[in-house]
Parts: structure tokens; sequence; C-alpha cells
């Protein structure tokens, strides 16, 4: 098996207290770690023993859901199969890993990966590739080997895009060669904090600044070269309460949604944000306005930044 990859996986209206949400600004709406949400996430990834040293099958027809409790299309919705090896690191370090977003590409010793060219929902270890470089996967699939993950993924892209996971822990003993993966709704346990932020206020300028942001919403440092992504939401008729009751569909939920990609920086024009063909044009409505920085290749869903704003008066 491979190193070569970095794993990625798998993610308003006035709000809040504290300072900033009593004055307008003049400039941009600029953020700062008290503007930020918390949120605490746990992973119980299911385990599956099998055969040491042996060929295993693998099928995911039964995945109907993914880890946040949206619907999957076993067949059409799973494009990518990964297997990835960690040399040195327990279960329970790989899965409090992917919990915080602190796995590290050094902590990885193996990648290969099935592509589910013909929409299929099954498929084996011998199948599987480092990007279509054979690797002989079973003699390297051993016990104490190291932590074997799973990952069923939506695109193409190494890591990203991941539905749901499982470990697979192949024991001498074992003479398992089927593994059959389980829908994913009940892997993530999540809470999302919202009230206890203090709410960005806008001004007349409707371009963003986060360059002030140093930690995400677990307190960890904020990596801003991972930032790739901003959405910006309007929620009509919904409160605090509402959104943070049904975080894990914080995208379903919203009326309006607006995205941006992002490729670097800590800046960005809202005005360039756009919802299908609708371009961002400005605040309007009574409803609650949201603004996230997110990540695509972080290994928590969450968001890392997520903020309430609140627009002028009368906007």
């Amino acid at each position: 098996m491979r190193t070569e990859i970095a794993l990625g996986l798998l993610f308003s209206g006035c709000s809040g207290t504290g300072a900033g949400a009593d004055s307008v600004p003049t400039g941009p709406i600029t953020l700062a770690d008290a503007n930020n949400y918390h949120f605490s996430g746990s992973l119980n990834v299911p385990v599956v023993t099998t055969a040491s040293a042996r060929d295993v099958a693998i099928d995911w027809g039964q995945v109907t859901q993914d880890i946040q409790c949206h619907t999957v299309d076993p067949a059409a919705d799973i494009d990518t199969v990964g297997l990835v090896r960690f040399g040195a690191l327990t279960q329970a370090q790989v899965q409090a890993g992917l919990s915080s977003n602190d796995l590290q590409q050094a902590d990885m010793s193996g990648y290969v990966q099935y592509q589910n060219d013909a929409a299929g929902t099954s498929t084996t270890l011998s199948a599987m590739s480092f990007f279509g470089t054979p690797v002989d996967v079973t003699s390297e699939y051993v016990q104490g080997g190291g932590t074997y993950l799973l990952l069923l993924a939506t695109g193409t892209t190494p890591g990203v895009g991941a539905r749901t996971l499982a470990f697979l822990d192949p024991e001498d003993a074992s003479t398992n060669t089927a593994v059959t993966v389980a829908s994913g709704c009940g892997v993530l346990q999540f809470t999302a904090d919202l009230h206890s932020l203090s709410s960005a206020p806008v001004g007349a300028d409707l371009s963003v600044d986060w360059s002030g942001v140093t930690a995400d919403g677990q307190g960890n440092p904020i990596d801003d070269a991972k930032i790739d992504g901003l959405l910006l939401g309007y929620y009509e008729g919904q409160t605090v309460a509402d959104i943070e009751g049904d975080f894990l569909n914080l995208e379903s939920r919203a009326t309006t949604l607006y995205s941006l990609p992002l490729t670097g920086g800590t800046s960005a024009d809202l005005t360039l944000a756009t919802a299908g063909t609708q371009v961002f044009t400005g605040f309007s409505g009574d409803g609650l306005w949201m603004l996230a920085l997110t990540c695509s290749r972080c290994y928590n869903p969450a968001p890392p930044f997520l903020t309430l704003l609140t627009p002028p008066t009368g906007a």
C-alpha cells in the first residue's frame, strides 16, 4: 500500500449577545473568535472482523443513509471505495483524530481505492489499486499490520466526500471473507451551540474578513489554507434553536443558500456568492442570516467557522 496521499473527510438572522451586536461597521464584516459557534462531535465507527491475508468481498448495497443521515443511493452515489492504513495508531486514536480533525498524512502508511465506474454495490480488496497501479493488497492486509479504515465516498478526489466509514479488522483466527457495510446514520453524534456566540454586525460593505479568527469551533487552531468554501444562508421564520436542533441539515434547512468557492486568503467578496443563478446582492428579510467557512478536505463535516449575522436595521 502506498502513502502519497492526504486523507480528508468528509460540511441565521440575528441572535447572540456580546460585543459587536449593537454597532454597524463601516468596512468589511470583520470576524473574530468571539463570533464563532462551538461544536462537539464524536464518531462511533463500526468494526468488521475478517480473515487476515485473504481477499475480502465488500458490499455496500445497504448504505441508504450517510453519517449525516442524508439519503444515499448506494449504486449511484458511491463513486470511490478507499482503504486507508494507519500503521501506528489504534482504532480509538484514529476515531478521535477524525473527530478533532488532527490526523496527519504522516499517520498513514498506505492507501488503495476502487473506482465504482460501473455503479455497482460491491467490490473486493484485490480489485483495489493505488490510482490504477496494481497492489497486492491481501499480502499487506494482515493482523498486526495497522488500523484499516474503509471509506465510501461520493466523488473521485481521494478522501473528499466520505458518506460512511468502517474499520476492517483482520484476524488470523477469523474465516470471514465478506463485509456488509451498514448505513452511516448513527455513526456521528453531534451538538452545536449557536446561542453563546456574538453575532457579527453587517454594514454597507458586502465583503468579509476572517484574518482575526484563530480557532475553529472545537477550539483547535484554524488552518486558513484548508478553508475552501463559504456558505451564506437565509433562514426565514426559523430560530437559533431550530438550527441547533437540526444542525446536520444546515444546508437543506436554508430558505436560500449562497455558496462561494475559496482558493486561499482570509477575505471574500460576498457579491460573488451564488444560489443557482441568483447572485447575492444584499441582506433582506426578517429571518436569520448565517455565514460559514467550510473545509471539504477536513475529517469532520462541521464547518470550522460559523456565525450569525446582524444586518443593519431596515435591511
